[in-house]
């Protein structure tokens, strides 16, 4: 017989299967992401459909089997206006989760994750920057599960003279056989403060909408490549 659990998180994402059921993915507090099925949710009766939508935290009461968990009960605990009102917010808040979403392994605890993730949408809600905000998140996110990029010089001799960028790693020299094109200074000491200061001051960093993408892109391949769940 199947165990019943109860468990509380934040709705990564959701889709929708077959013809009336939706599949969501929640990280939940003790048990890290895990998927969760909802049949008929997509039913106009059902009280459900409204409450897996992504960026919600939510309560779960579900039965544990092989597969994606199914779902017994669902309530919301906190919804984010904020966020969902203003469409620059919203990407920037699906974009992070998306980003988390990829780098972690099913069933595996992460509370440091969660935390960052509540904190994240948070200031999300409160006017925090997004562009800059998802890139504090993502930086700390990576750090969490011990994969950040190494941000203090030279990952080899610590040198901050003539560094490129490693996927998987982070700063290395030239002399150390760093390729590539060079990181400027700029850059990778306002990624060092992303990571350093706590996600409600990250609007102190200024960057240029090219830096933000350039960032971006970045993370986008450390992650690919220096993470990869099984």
């Amino acid at each position: 017989m199947a165990k019943l659990r109860r468990g509380w998180g934040i709705v990564l994402s959701a889709k929708d299967v077959q013809e009336t059921d939706r599949l969501a993915t929640v990280l939940t507090e003790k048990e890290g992401k895990v998927p969760i099925l909802a049949k008929r949710a997509r039913r106009i009766e059902s009280p459900y459909g409204a409450v897996l939508e992504p960026t919600n935290y939510v309560e779960l009461i579900y039965y544990v089997r092989v597969g994606p968990y199914l779902l017994k009960e669902a309530s919301l605990l906190r919804r984010y206006p904020g966020i969902s009102g203003e469409l620059a917010r919203l990407e920037a808040a699906l974009e992070g989760l998306n980003f988390v979403e990829g780098l972690l392994p099913e069933r595996v605890p992460e509370p440091r994750v969660l935390s960052l993730t509540v904190g994240f949408l948070e200031e999300l809600e409160k006017g925090a920057p997004p562009d800059v905000l998802l890139l504090a998140y993502e930086l700390k996110a990576l750090s969490a599960l011990g994969h950040g990029p190494h941000l203090e010089g030279c990952v080899r001799c610590g040198s901050e003279e003539d560094l490129t960028w490693s996927p998987g790693e982070g700063l290395i020299c030239r002399s150390c056989g760093g390729e590539g094109e060079e990181m400027p200074a700029s850059l990778w000491r306002a990624m060092r403060m992303l990571s350093r200061l706590p996600l409600s001051s990250a609007g102190r960093v200024r960057l240029r909408e090219g830096e933000v993408k350039r960032i971006r892109a970045l993370l986008r391949g450390h992650g690919r490549g220096d993470y990869n769940p099984a």
